[in-house]
Order: structure tokens, then C-alpha cells, then sequence
């Protein structure tokens, strides 16, 4: 059973949880993102490197790769907490995520929806979650 699957869980996900997801972090084999232990498949700069991460090896490096799930998933709410994430609508927030150029961003925002039972307008803040319930147990 997967941690971000809302069917087998009974429970809809956080935001973080189903960024995650889109993402690819329960695929099998493993994703970048959960090679990176980067749920949120945030690209290395400043930012990532304040919050615990490197750059990931590899060919074309362009992803932080952090050194475990729960500091890549507080990374993940941390950003969303930033003055580009925070206050903004569901929609909002994943067209900056998720822009059109190298995503289907309209289907992204209708899982995220779907897996988090919230609606496109709703405001993001309150739907984080500080850590993944079961990061630290499962998914690291």
C-alpha cells in the first residue's frame, strides 16, 4: 500500500503529499524525485541549498537531491510557504509549480485535486502539513 494513494490510505492527502505524487515518488522503480529524496522535484539553487540540499548527480544535473524523505518533504512545505506559494490558490500555486511549458498543468492541478479533495480555488495555506505522516517510517 502506498503512503500517497488517497483508495488505500481513507484519507485524501496533504498538498505536499500529492505534489509528491504527481511527481512520480511511488513509482517502481524509483523516480528522480524519490531517488533525490526531492518529492516535490525542487531545481537546486539557494533555496535548496539553505534547506538541506545539493545538487544531484548524474547526467544533466538540474534537481536538488536532499539526504533523506523528511528533510526533502520540509523543503517541499517550506517553499510552498514562500511569498511566490503562499496565499495563492490551489491553481495558482500549481501553474507556478507546474508551469504549461513543461508540464500538463491542468491535469496536474486535477489530481492534486482529486487526491487532496480541495477544489481549484481554494486558498493553499492550512493544507501542508508539517511532515507526511508517514515519511519518516515508509518513505525514506
Amino acid at each position: 500500500m502506498s503512503i500517497y494513494d488517497p483508495a488505500a490510505t481513507g484519507r485524501h492527502l496533504n498538498i505536499p503529499e500529492a505534489i509528491a505524487r504527481e511527481e512520480g515518488w511511488n513509482l517502481t522503480p524509483p523516480a528522480r524525485c524519490r531517488r533525490n529524496c526531492n518529492p516535490g522535484n525542487i531545481v537546486y539553487g539557494k533555496f535548496a541549498e539553505v534547506n538541506g540540499g545539493s545538487l544531484e548527480t548524474g547526467p544533466e544535473p538540474r534537481f536538488a537531491a536532499f539526504p533523506d524523505a523528511p528533510t526533502g518533504f520540509a523543503a517541499l512545505v517550506a517553499l510552498l510557504g514562500t511569498s511566490r506559494y503562499a496565499g495563492k490558490s490551489l491553481s495558482n500555486a500549481i501553474e507556478n509549480w507546474a508551469p504549461p511549458v513543461e508540464n500538463q498543468t491542468s491535469q496536474y492541478l486535477a489530481n492534486v485535486c482529486t487526491w487532496t479533495g480541495l477544489t481549484p480555488d481554494t486558498i493553499i495555506d492550512g493544507y501542508l502539513g508539517q511532515e507526511s505522516p508517514a515519511v519518516s517510517s515508509e518513505a525514506s
